[in-house]
């Protein structure tokens, strides 16, 4: 089987999976959201023992798994708030790492402790942003006429989180159909050449469209405001293409291809989340900060 049927043959099987247990089973997201985390940081730390580095793997999936778990505070009614919770969890973290870094008694503590630590929390505050995104609209109820059933909550917050995730996969397909027919520009050589600035602004301009018609058309997303729809389209188109270089920078600083081969035609885990861990927490500070 090609490369390109494999490609389409997993996204005819994920993406409807994903879109249901994100528009209908919040726990179930929840869960598929800490999977898809473990398995992320577990192929970072892959990239890291390419370098010579070997990560405190089982806490730092650990800890991944529950920086995300801290975004559903409200979720699990955990009687916290979610930044108190974060913390707690951050301060036992690097308790943990050091300690066992100082058993270990492996060369290179320092930049051990640093992968570790840095994994859990590039891939767990990533992943967490995205859950948070959708479980904002349940603490946006309380100020919300319009979210005062839990139907509507949750509506809201599925054709939210299912928007910010199409808005990142048709940025990408925009980016590279028109990098690849018109791209002369490179935005980083060394890091991604087959990535021009004529393919990344295609891809910007198309993430702020997919918004704006998202906020036209769906009504359940008529609350969302026109410069709230911008500024999503904007993180994702923008800020997502960012995620994208970060990425491509650690795995071609570790001398590979792909993350893994976990997935058919698509690479590893962290190449299909890679924007996502940078649109996630984002799209959700700006929630927080300025709402819909």
């Amino acid at each position: 089987m090609s490369n390109l049927m494999q490609r389409i043959l997993v996204a005819v099987i994920a993406i409807p999976i994903v879109i249901f247990v994100v528009m209908f089973r919040p726990i179930g997201f929840l869960g598929l959201t800490i999977i898809f985390a473990v398995l992320a940081v577990h192929e970072y730390y892959g990239l890291a023992k390419a370098k010579g580095f070997i990560a405190q793997g089982t806490i730092g999936m650990i800890l991944t798994a529950l920086i995300v778990l801290s975004f559903a505070a409200l979720r699990l009614h955990l009687n916290f708030a979610q930044s108190d919770i974060l913390a707690l969890i951050l301060i036992a973290g690097v308790i943990a790492i050091m300690t066992a870094e100082l058993m270990k008694g492996y060369p290179n503590p320092f930049v051990q402790v640093s992968v570790t630590g840095m994994g859990a929390l590039y891939v767990g505050i990533g992943m967490g942003g995205l859950y948070g995104v959708h479980e904002y609209f349940y603490l946006h109820a309380a100020i919300s006429p319009l979210a005062s059933d839990p139907t509507i909550i949750s509506v809201q917050a599925g054709y939210f989180t299912i928007a910010l995730l199409a808005s990142i996969w048709i940025c990408d397909s925009a980016a590279f159909t028109v990098g690849r027919k018109m791209g002369k520009h490179k935005i980083a050589p060394a890091v991604s050449p087959n990535k021009s600035w004529e393919g990344g602004i295609a891809g910007l301009v198309t993430a702020i469209i997919v918004w704006l018609l998202a906020r036209t058309y769906i009504g359940a997303l008529e609350e969302v405001s026109i410069p709230t729809a911008i500024a999503m389209g904007v993180i994702a188109g923008g800020l997502g293409q960012v995620g994208d270089f970060a990425e491509s920078m650690l795995k071609r600083d570790a001398g590979v291809k792909d993350s893994s081969t976990l997935i058919p035609g698509h690479g590893g885990v962290l190449d299909r989340l890679d924007s996502i861990l940078f649109v996630g927490p984002l799209a959700y500070l700006y929630l927080r900060l300025f709402g819909l």
